[in-house]
């Protein structure tokens, strides 16, 4: 009788621990089924589920065949209820929390459940360093589905050595999906190491890259307080909204000493013929980004230094505010560099903006009128920009009267221009009235704006302000 008892005991024991939550849930028929690989947009790690194989049961052993499966979510701790990251998501239902304890971890994973919370906390560290890269596991933490947060995780050294076919991605949503928060997580020295001795400029890395298909659509999405910095990004952007993303929110995150675009909303890349292959209806605010560059001397895949903090190129009904950018090639830009395709609904007020000088501070509309696109309908408003050298707001293939510039700072000195329009008529009929500027406007026919003498400017970054006296 005793040993009945006690096999019957470890035979419900093994069902409690597989359900992943400890000893207080029990499953259904012990028994892991392979999960397919997640459909991949831009490559991605595929999960694999652990292998369990039948052992040879006596006779007269009871066996658990039917236990009742887990329907209350709980926590999984990794290290404690699994062993592995892979087997926590293998065992996961929604609603459930993995825990990913303080730790180096050198792996990718793979998210594809609805209502799952992945989360770590201080110390827990995704490291590349031992990890190679390649075109088909090139995601460190890939999400595909609906009610998902990533949280407090840290993603380092995934480092690729280029050209290569292979796009470093620290986090990705995959298309199709639909709420997914991602919160308090770090992405730095990520990327790629340049050869500077190979014309070929295949490089492109993301610190974190939202996508959605033309056919897929991607709603919902919150990225937040997220840190992403010394990044190689090649071609590519730090924070990305690509394609049929509607409703996004890019908020209070730290984007810092990368060589490409520090926050991106972009249309028209994957089917410039299609409207939804645009990211819209979204918000970038509360952001703090500084040292964006991408000067050719660090980043092959450009010629010039033209890295903006923030890019809208070719998305629409946007909304661009308090945000801190500093020290720059381009602070704010709205465009499209698709021809024929416009920019339009982009809503760029409140933010504070000081030295971004290697082109512009703010910069509306495309940059050359036969081969690439234009703005329309949008609003610059309430900004202050502080500029050293180069503009403080440069208007390029931008001409229409639905783009109104108004109630703004402008303020120049040394070397710096409070105004310039790049293309005669192509960069005019825009609504440019009531802003205080070191240049007198009169003459490019905008005489609804006031001319100021700077006397002071004081640019802080632990306040996020630029304060101009006059």
């Amino acid at each position: 009788m005793k040993s009945f008892l006690a096999l019957m005991a470890a035979a419900v024991l093994s069902a409690c621990l597989l359900s992943g939550c400890g000893t207080k849930d029990i499953v259904k028929d012990v028994e892991t089924v392979p999960t397919a690989a997640p459909e991949q947009d831009a490559t991605a790690a595929p999960t694999t589920a652990p292998v369990v194989t039948d052992e040879p049961v006596a006779a007269d052993t009871p066996v658990v065949t039917d236990a009742p499966a887990r329907t209350e979510a709980c926590t999984i701790t990794v290290g404690v209820d699994t062993a592995t990251i892979t087997e926590a998501v293998d065992k996961a239902i929604a609603g459930d929390i993995i825990f990913v304890p303080k730790g180096i971890y050198s792996e990718t994973v793979g998210i594809e459940k609805d209502g799952i919370t992945f989360r770590g906390e201080e110390g827990t560290i995704f490291d590349g360093t031992d990890y190679d890269l390649t075109p088909d596991d090139n995601v460190v933490v890939w999400v595909k589905g609906n009610n998902i947060a990533v949280e407090n995780i840290e993603i380092r050294n995934f480092i690729v050595e280029g050209p290569s076919d292979t796009c470093p991605i620290g986090i990705q949503v995959a298309k199709g999906s639909s709420n997914v928060t991602i919160r308090n997580c770090k992405v730095h020295d990520h990327g790629f190491i340049y050869d500077y001795t190979d014309d070929d400029d295949n490089y492109n890395a993301h610190g974190i890259y939202v996508s959605g298909g033309v056919n897929k659509q991607t709603t919902d999405i919150l990225v937040e307080g997220c840190e992403l910095y010394n990044l190689h990004l090649g071609s590519s952007e730090s924070l990305v909204f690509n394609g049929n993303v509607v409703g996004f929110e890019a908020k209070d995150n730290y984007i810092h000493d990368c060589d490409n675009i520090g926050i991106d909303a972009i249309g028209y890349e994957q089917d410039e013929d299609n409207e939804k292959d645009a990211a819209r209806n979204g918000k970038i605010h509360g952001n703090y980004v500084t040292n964006i560059c991408s000067d050719p001397a660090v980043n092959p895949t450009y010629d010039s230094m033209c890295a903006d903090g923030i890019y809208v190129d070719g998305g629409r009904d946007i909304e661009i505010y308090d945000n801190f950018v500093t020290n720059c090639d381009i602070g704010i830009e709205i465009a499209s560099e698709h021809q024929g395709k416009v920019t339009s609904g982009i809503n760029v007020h409140d933010n504070m903006l000081a030295w971004n000088n290697s082109w512009a501070g703010i910069c509306v509309g495309g940059y050359d009128p036969e081969e690439t696109g234009t703005a329309r309908g949008c609003t610059v408003k309430n900004n202050t920009v502080y500029n050293t050298s180069s503009y403080c707001i440069v208007i390029q293939y931008a001409c229409d009267a639905s783009n109104v510039i108004e109630d703004n700072i402008f303020a120049a000195e040394g070397d710096g221009i409070a105004y310039g329009d790049e293309f005669e008529e192509l960069s005019r009929g825009n609504t440019i009235r009531s802003n205080k500027m070191t240049i007198d406007m009169d003459g490019f026919g905008y005489p609804e704006n006031e001319r100021i003498n700077v006397t002071g400017v004081t640019v802080d970054a632990e306040s996020r302000t630029v304060t101009v006296e006059y």
